[in-house]
């Protein structure tokens, strides 16, 4: 929708030119109607055409790049492009969720694009928008305000950290089915692999900091570890970050996680994680059917400033398991 013209307001040069048209109509009324001649008359057609302007143009359009998915610290750049029928400033409004150095703002004429950046604060879709334009005629003498464009999304994951392993071991060995039986090869420690895996005897051979991986033969594939979250208002959060750091410790041990909370179920295996941090990004509090999270392997509990981790013979406070925050590795 076009601006309306009862939405135009004059800027300070439009207040000028209104000022001065005055005072050569004054002049004019008490000293002849040359002044009403050679001022009072250009004002007036500027000032009718340049609201007249503003009141036919078109309503701006506005689009914004996507920015990738991200883990909370991590830094996106947002392009914003602009098409205008006249003279335009465009600014961004940026949820609380996200952090910019500076207001994002640009004047891009009747056309054109700006960047910024924006720091990942809050788990969640962060809204990008919609822009605000202020729209000027091409004399600068009158502006209107709009805002221009649909809102977009940033999608901050929850916080991953790392988990102490020594009382996840048993879930460890369940999913993992049956123990290696026999000797495969020896590899280079890469990404995914844990310092259980070493074989410290053959690495010793080697150079300090190069490693050796010993994989063996198994009888069976890795059977799925199911996961569930749960939490009391106010703990999704805290409940989405538990549930995410120990699927990542899971798979980190080459076992399949299936991941069920109050916003959906998934099931990601050895390095495939970003549908799962998906999920979590998003998942609000809420309990599951108890029969269901009683049944389940690992069982992810956030109520208040506490968060539990039941397996099947202990409860665990999840800060007593909880190590540094990992990033993009992650997902890597």
């Amino acid at each position: 929708m076009s601006p309306r013209l009862r939405d135009v307001r004059p800027t300070r040069r439009g207040w000028a030119v209104v000022l001065v048209a005055a005072g050569a109509f004054l002049a004019a009324a008490t000293g002849g109607s040359r002044s009403l001649n050679a001022v009072v008359v250009p004002a007036l057609v500027a000032l009718s055409a340049g609201a007249g302007q503003l009141s036919l143009a078109g309503p701006p359009t506005v689009e914004r790049t996507v920015p990738e998915p991200g883990f909370p610290g991590e830094e996106r750049t947002v392009t914003v492009s602009v098409e205008s029928d006249v003279p335009c400033r465009a600014t961004e409004t940026v949820a609380t969720g996200l952090a910019v150095d500076a207001p994002p703002t640009a004047a891009v004429g009747h056309g054109g694009r700006f960047a910024y950046t924006v720091r990942l604060l809050d788990r969640g879709e962060q809204a990008l928008g919609p822009a605000r334009c202020r729209l000027t005629d091409s004399l600068g003498l009158f502006a209107v305000r709009t805002a221009a464009g649909s809102a977009g999304t940033a999608l901050v994951y929850p916080d991953v950290h790392r988990v102490e392993g020594s009382d996840l071991s048993t879930v460890v060995r369940r999913g993992r089915g049956d123990e290696p039986v026999s000797f495969d090869r020896l590899r280079e420690f890469g990404h995914g692999d844990t310092r259980r895996d070493i074989h410290w005897r053959a690495s010793a051979k080697r150079q300090p900091e190069e490693f050796l991986v010993a994989e063996y033969d198994s009888a069976t594939e890795a059977e799925a570890v199911t996961v569930v979250g749960e939490a009391a208002p106010g703990g999704a959060d805290a409940m989405a970050s538990a549930v995410a750091s120990v699927a990542a410790f899971l798979q980190d041990a080459g076992v399949p996680v299936r991941v069920a909370v109050p916003g959906g179920r998934c099931v990601a295996r050895p390095g495939a994680a970003t549908g799962l941090l998906r999920l979590l990004a998003v998942t609000d509090h809420g309990f599951l059917d108890p029969a269901e999270a009683e049944a389940a392997d690992v069982r992810v509990v956030a109520r208040g400033e506490e968060t539990t981790v039941s397996l099947s013979d202990r409860d665990l406070a999840f800060a007593g398991v909880v190590g540094d925050r990992r990033g993009p590795e992650v997902v890597a």
